[in-house]
């Protein structure tokens, strides 16, 4: 908050000089990468075995963590430029933004996509994974 006046006025929250968030539409795109990706994967294994197939299920739940907290984005955000960041500091995030950002991510599917599609209406493009998370999307400059 500014004071001005000797009253408090908000100051509103932006990202920083040279930061660009990370677009509803551009964040479809490389999510639709990592969904047939993860599903080339799976429509193979299952071929072989259904046990497998249970196991790359699992492993494709994980993906998204995974990817988030070691590389902070997945491979289909990597050609778009895109990075998960702390929405606090614009760090790395922690295993437990990757971990809350999941549960988010599950919320948001189940909300019938609400959740993510409210990222093309929110100032910082933030959907409710992000926020749930403490996350945001960034573009790289």
């Amino acid at each position: 908050m500014a004071w001005q006046g000797g009253a408090p006025q908000q100051v509103a929250a932006g990202p920083a000089p040279g930061i660009v968030y990370g677009g509803f539409w551009i964040r479809f795109v490389a999510y639709i990468i990592d969904a047939i990706l993860i599903g080339i994967v799976y429509t193979v294994v299952s071929a072989v075995s259904v046990a497998l197939g249970v196991i790359v299920y699992v492993a494709a739940l994980a993906y998204f963590p995974v990817c988030w907290g070691l590389l902070g984005q997945t491979i289909g955000m990597m050609p778009f430029g895109l990075r998960i960041v702390r929405a606090e500091d614009g760090g790395k995030l922690t295993w437990s933004n990757a971990i809350m950002r999941l549960i988010g991510f599950i919320i948001s599917s189940i909300c019938l996509d609400i959740g993510f599609i409210w990222a093309a209406f929110d100032p910082r493009k933030q959907g409710w994974h992000d926020k749930i998370g403490g996350t945001v999307v960034i573009k790289n400059a």
